[in-house]
């Protein structure tokens, strides 16, 4: 997401200490053009960083339209800013093993200085080389001596060490790619909604208004609390019991139920289980609640949506979200996206895949903002390239111009005028 040098939308573009960077990138492309893939791979390379080892063989995962491929290493690489210092994180994998892992803080325009790299040697043992600079104690360099000899598997990352290591960077490095990177996909449920709701006015103001503004037939969220016994009923004893001992332990825990996500806690020496409804109004202006599984998809989408919006306003972090335009109506999303684009104090970062057209305005988004995958015809690889290659004057209707095939990255249909219904009727 580097910012080329455009002038338009001044307030896209973000300093990142050497570099500048954008507030948004929209990917456009046809079906099984890859889009989604390189969402996919990056959210594989942030789950193995989470769980802090390959969990089974990545072999399946290999492009296999390329014999070739089938003896090669899967590789994924990520840069990243913090406190507008960039990094770059890797791994090379092969089956379950790390052949490599590196994180270097970036020079841009000078050698990179190394913070770890670790490396296979041919005999098989593990390689790790730590910049001495980053060693405050003996205690860390025995430690990672003991991490070459045995301490580390072969499966796992020597980022997930990060705990024991204690050095700062590396710690730092882990907790963005963990925290600060957030993806998500068509079937993807924010959990935090009744917490946030329950306890945070600000952010109940801000869904509420957002609401009513694109006449969902919603007039508020509000939260229901029910007795704990009474919500449960007589089932399932051994998970009430289970959910009790994790109360007493936090102020509060979410619950996954039937009827969604559910916060649970300890009032007055009673639980109490929370959920949040939406309030419509009868035909005599009168409240009636519902549960959210009971609203429409695209409301629920966009429950999804608000709370990614709200963080990208206000934090320094970057949410990724496949198919945006899924269940949503066209005007809203424009609404949407454009009220987070013109927005002059957010601080994150968005990135999303899309279908609607409607996005395609250069009054919303920057030309390098602007992306197309596309599908090579010979090898079956995907192509990603930006509207800024093809130099477009500022006021060419874009969106005419992608649907016209000028930027490639469509669906390709020449075969579908020779195809004849009635052939099929029998």
């Amino acid at each position: 997401m580097l910012a080329g040098t455009f002038k338009t939308h001044k307030h896209h573009v973000y300093n990142a200490g050497k570099v500048n960077v954008l507030k948004a990138a929209a990917i456009y492309g046809a079906n099984g053009a890859g889009k989604s893939n390189l969402i996919k791979a990056i959210d594989f390379l942030q789950e193995v960083v989470k769980v802090g080892f390959i969990k089974q063989s990545v072999n399946g995962h290999k492009f296999k339209l390329n014999r070739a491929n089938i003896d090669k290493p899967i590789v994924f690489e990520i840069e990243f800013s913090i406190k507008k210092k960039i990094y770059s994180y890797g791994i090379i994998i092969d089956h379950i093993s790390i052949l490599e892992e590196w994180l270097y803080e970036s020079g841009i325009n000078v050698e990179d200085k190394l913070i770890f790299e670790r490396k296979n040697t041919k005999s098989g043992k593990i390689s790790i080389k730590v910049a001495d600079r980053y060693y405050k104690t003996q205690k860390q360099k025995y430690l990672v001596e003991l991490m070459e000899e045995n301490l580390l598997k072969g499966n796992e990352l020597f980022l997930s060490k990060s705990d024991s290591i204690k050095i700062n960077e590396i710690s730092n490095c882990r907790n963005w790619i963990k925290d600060d990177l957030i993806i998500i996909f068509p079937g993807s449920k924010f959990q935090y909604l009744v917490a946030m709701i329950a306890t945070s006015e600000g952010f109940n103001n801000l869904t509420n208004d957002l609401l009513k503004t694109f006449d969902t037939g919603v007039n508020e969220l509000g939260i229901e609390s029910t007795n704990f016994e009474k919500f449960f009923g007589e089932e399932d004893d051994e998970t009430k019991q289970d959910i009790i001992e994790n109360i007493n332990k936090e102020e509060y825990i979410l619950f996954e139920s039937k009827l969604g996500m559910v916060l649970i806690t300890k009032e007055k020496s009673k639980y109490i289980v929370k959920k949040v409804v939406a309030q419509h109004k009868n035909n005599f202006g009168e409240r009636v609640s519902f549960d959210l599984i009971n609203e429409s998809d695209g409301t629920q989408r966009l429950l999804d949506f608000i709370p990614a919006f709200d963080m990208i306003l206000r934090h320094d972090i970057t949410f990724i979200i496949d198919e945006i335009d899924q269940s949503l109506h066209p005007v809203l999303l424009r609404s949407l996206v454009h009220k987070i684009m013109i927005d002059e104090g957010t601080k994150g970062q968005l990135l999303f895949s899309t279908h609607e057209s409607n996005l395609l305005d250069m009054a919303i988004f920057r030309q390098d903002e602007i992306w197309f995958a596309e599908k090579d015809k010979s090898l079956g690889g995907t192509q990603l390239y930006s509207l800024s290659e093809f130099k477009p004057r500022y006021d060419l209707d874009i969106r005419k111009g992608y649907l016209k095939g000028r930027f490639g990255a469509i669906p390709f249909l020449a075969d579908l005028d020779d195809l004849n219904w009635h052939d099929y009727e029998s």
